[in-house]
């Protein structure tokens, strides 16, 4: 049995502390300085319920937190393109750690736990620019449809994270031909540990709207209308990095709503 108890969660909606009380006229850039938070702590207790003893399940207790600190900024619109640079820290604790060694003698992987409070911690910068673009056609008076409008929303942005986990990284030999892994002291406990290497990249993306504006059937002075979307989220997001030479597309996100088919 795996009991996960007691958990917290705690989240910090985003404020500024640099911004007046008693706002007057155009405030100044650092005034728009936003900073959130959001944690959790978690407790896991493993025991098998033919052979309950308290003092081997405490032995099985294993705890951590997470803690996330993003910090955004919004600068003025340079016409119609929004600029906002943004830094993210995020730090986790573990309750233990996970020693792995090859056995020669054995021939075998040898496991030490080590209780404890143990932190890792990862920053990443970014700065991203995005903007909107607008298309409309209008339909003849006689057409129950009035328009069609079309939204994209195109956005870019260059990230950096650099690589502040690769020193609780090793290599381990799994086997007796050799083979060897990378593996992370934090492997297997209740918040996994953060990824080794460094990103340095762009990200681009484009998602897309179209909705349009039909006459209301059910009012009778004919002049009521209402909006219908057709395609809300069709996009995709993709990244290169830089320093690893490589290219990922993720987060294909493809929704029609059932209003797409409705007769009008």
């Amino acid at each position: 049995m795996n009991l996960n108890l007691p958990t917290a969660n705690v989240n910090v909606v985003t404020f500024y502390p640099f911004q007046k009380k008693d706002q007057v006229g155009t405030g100044k850039w650092y005034e728009k300085i936003g900073i959130g938070y959001s944690g959790n702590f978690i407790n896991q207790l493993s025991f098998y319920d033919t052979n309950f003893n308290f003092r081997r399940m405490l032995d099985t207790l294993q705890w951590g937190a997470q803690h996330s600190l993003p910090i955004s900024l919004s600068l003025p619109s340079l016409g119609p393109v929004t600029i906002s640079p943004s830094v993210s820290y995020e730090e986790r604790w573990y309750g233990q750690r996970i020693l792995r060694h090859w056995n020669t003698s054995r021939q075998k992987v040898d496991t030490a736990i080590q209780k404890g409070l143990y932190t890792a911690r990862q920053m990443s910068f970014g700065l991203s620019a995005s903007t909107r673009i607008f298309g409309t056609y209008k339909f003849g008076p006689h057409s129950n449809i009035i328009g069609i409008r079309h939204e994209i929303r195109p956005t870019i942005s260059l990230n950096y994270k650099p690589d502040m986990a690769s020193k609780y990284f090793y290599t381990l030999r799994i086997d007796s031909t050799g083979r060897q892994i990378r593996v992370s002291q934090f492997d297997g406990g209740v918040i996994g540990p953060f990824g080794e290497g460094t990103f340095g990249g762009i990200s681009f993306g484009v998602d897309n709207l179209l909705e349009m504006k039909v006459k209301d059937k059910k009012d009778s002075t004919g002049k009521a209308t209402r909006k219908v979307k057709l395609i809300d989220g069709f996009g995709f997001n993709s990244s290169y990095n830089l320093m690893a030479d490589s290219f990922a597309l993720s987060n294909i996100n493809i929704y029609a709503r059932s209003t797409l088919f409705e007769k009008i």
